[in-house]
């Protein structure tokens, strides 16, 4: 969940779009348009949550073992791999907060904050700005969900954690409208998020790199 609340590139377009949505509408309208962004961004994480939920469970009801299969040194190895990205690759050099995605892309992006007039273009550019950050995203999805599984699909606790980790990735946005609607702007956001870079870059690495050791260390004790 710290993982998914640390990733940049949806946040960092929730904050360029509701700059440009001041710039163009009201207060309260810019501050309604950010709500459907936000709507868009959580139910694509609902969707992709689900999807691969479901897949898991029928790979490994059907396939493996989830205690001794192979797939899991594999996510392992991905998760430590993802680590030393984030630490070296995840910002691009220089002062400013540029991420990895290629200039073209973010370039489109910015295009698309720009031009956004109703709820649907909000919602769509909410549901399609962290495209990008799918190779990042999409094996914790895979880890999460064979945990849940693991603990039962019934429980409370399992359910308790499937709606907190679906409902993380929109709270740094729901922090970017908060600063807005307390009469922050986009330089003292950016500013922040700059101060924040050497930060968010080790807590990526870092829990990357903690939760592979973890995968390691209870498929050693279970084997």
């Amino acid at each position: 969940m710290l993982i998914m609340a640390s990733f940049q590139l949806t946040p960092g377009v929730f904050a360029l779009f509701y700059h440009y949505a001041l710039g163009q509408f009201s207060k309260a309208k810019a501050s309604y348009l950010s709500l459907f962004f936000i709507l868009g961004a959580e139910i694509i994480t609902t969707c992709l949550y689900l999807s691969i939920y479901y897949l898991t469970c029928i790979f490994f009801f059907n396939n493996l073992h989830p205690e001794t299969s192979i797939l899991f040194w594999t996510i392992a190895g991905i998760l430590i791999a993802l680590g030393i990205i984030s630490l070296f690759f995840y910002y691009r050099r220089g002062a400013g907060t540029q991420l990895f995605i290629p200039r073209k892309y973010a370039d489109a992006l910015d295009q698309s904050a720009k031009s956004v007039k109703t709820r649907s273009d909000a919602f769509m550019l909410g549901a399609l700005s962290g495209t990008c950050e799918l190779a990042f995203t999409l094996p914790l999805y895979v880890v999460t969900c064979v945990e849940i599984m693991r603990m039962g699909a019934e429980g409370f606790a399992s359910n308790f954690l499937t709606v907190l980790y679906i409902l993380t990735p929109v709270i740094p946005l729901f922090f970017i409208r908060w600063k807005y609607q307390s009469g922050l702007n986009l330089a003292d956001i950016q500013k922040s998020r700059v101060h924040d870079k050497g930060f968010t870059r080790f807590i990526l690495a870092f829990c990357y790199i903690i939760v592979a050791v973890l995968i390691i260390c209870f498929r050693t004790i279970y084997q």
